[in-house]
């Protein structure tokens, strides 16, 4: 017996038709995607095993279709939240970063931006150009030249740009500018570069803080050096003045000596002699005094002045300097008058140096009476608090003006007064001035033209208990 073999053709047919099957099937759907229905329906007939039909391509191309727009859907959607993301991440940039045309116009700014620079309100209403932000002229240039640099690609940078925002507050900060891609995913180049559609991201990297923070160093660095070329002039110019106030006093010396002596043989010379002789004696007495005020005003100011510092008794002080300087009142017919408001208290005391304090109010007190008017009045008062003790000068006389005031302590500053028929030099305020503040106290004056002056003398008050100096 023969074995029996299998038909092949048996077996080949079903996958030739399930081959035409797939053809036919794929021809029919290009036909009626492109639009051919005919040429589809042809094609089905075609299918002698009549396995596919026309309803069933159009079927099959529905589901085609729904899964494509499934698909589309699905990739809008990962699209929106990609740009989503990139633009919360533009937003929160912990930097100041902006958007920029061609043109060098803002499109946009992140929260920094806004902020930092002032844009909120700006971009609301009108474009704004970027250079607005540039603090120079020269800053604009290089910003222009930056961009022009940066449309072929790449990144250009400024650092420590001085910038201005537009709320007009100064800020440095260091820029980073860059090309942003085209449509096409690349940067242009050349003449492509300068189509409207460019754009732009500036970064802003704000260094504020240190850029002053350096600028206060170098001001320090600038005072110090500056302090320690006035301290040498200052002990240059002290020296100076205590050689030319020794050699002064020599001849001075001797010039009133011999006057004096002169005037103690009246039978050597005549009556116009003597005057002139008086003269002589009136002027070397003058131009002492006035050595002994600049030297001494001098050493105050530069810290030199030799001070002793001990409780002092205001009040008592106060007393001596009016006993002393009522001669002076007396052709004015004034009214001297010491007043305190120390209640119990037997005295105030100041911690400071009795003789310059001494000195002060003579000062005060010779002013009062020497710029007051006939029948007019001085009164001193003193009082203390729990930590300064106070001393205060004030007259009926004829006051300062505004002006006058102004220029108070100036050396050698008479604020008009040698137009009258009142002796100084302009030295008495700045000397009290400089004597008050090298014991630690203040000076202050408060005055009316025609009302009269107060002049308030403020020091530390001495520790309870102390002894009085």
């Amino acid at each position: 017996m023969h074995e029996q073999r299998p038909d092949s053709r048996r077996i080949e047919r079903p996958d030739a038709s399930l081959t035409m099957e797939n053809l036919v099937r794929t021809r029919a759907l290009d036909a009626i995607k492109s639009g051919d229905i005919e040429s589809a329906q042809a094609l089905v007939e075609a299918d002698h095993g009549r396995t596919l039909t026309l309803g069933q391509v159009f079927r099959l191309y529905q589901s085609e279709l729904e899964t494509q727009a499934v698909q589309l859907r699905e990739s809008q959607l990962r699209t929106e939240n990609t740009l989503d993301w990139f633009a919360n991440l533009f937003r929160s940039l912990p930097v100041a970063a902006i958007l920029v045309d061609a043109q060098g116009m803002v499109l946009d700014a992140n929260d920094h931006a806004l902020e930092e620079l002032g844009m909120r309100r700006a971009l609301r209403s009108l474009p704004v150009p970027l250079r607005r932000l540039m603090a120079t002229a020269d800053g604009e240039m290089r910003l222009s030249a930056m961009m022009a640099r940066a449309a072929a690609g790449g990144t250009e940078a400024m650092d420590d740009a001085a910038m201005r925002t537009l709320d007009g507050v100064a800020r440095w900060a260091d820029l980073r500018l860059t090309r942003l891609p085209d449509a096409g995913g690349q940067p242009g180049a050349g003449a492509q570069a300068q189509q409207p559609s460019a754009r732009f991201l500036c970064v802003f990297n704000d260094r504020t803080a240190r850029v002053e923070a350096q600028r206060a160093r170098e001001k320090a660095l600038a005072a110090e050096h500056q302090r320690d070329l006035a301290l040498s002039a200052s002990q240059a110019k002290t020296q100076l003045l205590s050689r030319v106030s020794h050699e002064l006093r020599t001849p001075l010396n001797a010039v009133l000596g011999f006057s004096q002596l002169l005037l103690t043989r009246p039978d050597s010379m005549d009556e116009a002699s003597r005057v002139q002789v008086g003269h002589i004696r009136r002027a070397g007495e003058h131009l002492l005094s006035l050595v002994d005020e600049v030297l001494q005003i001098n050493l105050a100011e530069s810290g030199f002045l030799s001070l002793a510092l001990h409780p002092v008794a205001l009040d008592a002080v106060a007393q001596e300097v009016l006993a002393l300087q009522q001669p002076s009142a007396a052709p004015l017919a004034l009214s001297l008058r010491l007043d305190t408001t120390t209640g119990a208290e037997p005295s105030v005391q100041a911690l400071g140096d009795a003789r310059r304090v001494r000195e002060v109010l003579v000062n005060l007190v010779s002013n009062a009476i020497k710029y007051n008017v006939p029948g007019g009045w001085v009164r001193v008062r003193v009082g203390s608090d729990a930590e300064r003790a106070w001393v205060e000068v004030s007259d009926g006389g004829i006051g300062m003006n505004p002006e006058q005031l102004e220029h108070l302590f100036e050396p050698f500053n008479r604020l008009g007064a040698e137009r009258l028929s009142v002796q100084g030099h302009g030295l008495g305020m700045s000397i009290a001035r400089a004597l008050v503040q090298a014991m630690g106290g203040t000076l202050t004056v408060l005055s009316q033209q025609g009302s009269g002056t107060r002049c308030t003398v403020s020091m530390p008050r001495a520790a309870a208990g102390a002894i009085e100096a």
